[in-house]
């Protein structure tokens, strides 16, 4: 046998019966909303009423400063700077390797070999950063964008040049770099 329940048996709901609320506690009126379509449609008319990001206008070719046989010396100084670097470059390399073979038997020893390796392999990483600086001065030089700032695309000054002939960066575009603003 089934046992009672005291359920009250409530009619099923149908779409268009409007809820009665209890006068105890009244229902807040939830916000107007615009239908879920037309909700959609206002966001396409949005995105296509939106602007477009416009593609940045190609850049000028780049014209080097310099006269071609300014550009001539450049290429000499960078060419010879380059054969020194490489051959620091590749000396530092062999000594230190040759530094591992020794054999060493005191403390003190094994120290100053870890040191002159240390040193050496710091030597090696400046002379292979500047070996690649100067070899993207050449190729600069061989685009027609040497004597120019990499970044701001002004002039380089000449004295700059002359010292650092691998510079790639205008004094303020290289002041804002080593500060970290670029």
């Amino acid at each position: 046998m089934k046992a009672a329940t005291n359920k009250k048996k409530t009619p099923p709901r149908t779409a268009g019966a409007a809820r009665t609320a209890s006068p105890k506690t009244p229902r807040p009126v939830p916000p107007a909303r615009a239908p879920r379509a037309a909700a959609k449609t206002n966001l396409k008319a949005a995105k296509s009423a939106a602007p477009r990001p416009v593609a940045p206008a190609p850049r000028p070719a780049l014209v080097s400063p310099l006269n071609s046989k300014q550009l001539d010396t450049f290429r000499r100084l960078l060419v010879e700077r380059k054969k020194v670097l490489a051959e620091a470059y590749n000396k530092n390399k062999t000594y230190g390797r040759l530094t591992e073979d020794e054999g060493t038997q005191d403390l003190a020893d094994k120290a100053s070999s870890a040191y002159t390796k240390e040193f050496l392999y710091s030597l090696c990483n400046t002379d292979r950063e500047v070996l690649q600086k100067v070899d993207e001065s050449l190729v600069r030089l061989d685009s027609g964008a040497f004597g120019l700032c990499e970044e701001c695309s002004a002039e380089i000054n000449r004295k700059r040049l002359e010292a650092v002939p691998w510079a790639s960066h205008c004094i303020t575009c290289q002041e804002k770099i080593e500060k970290g603003l670029l």
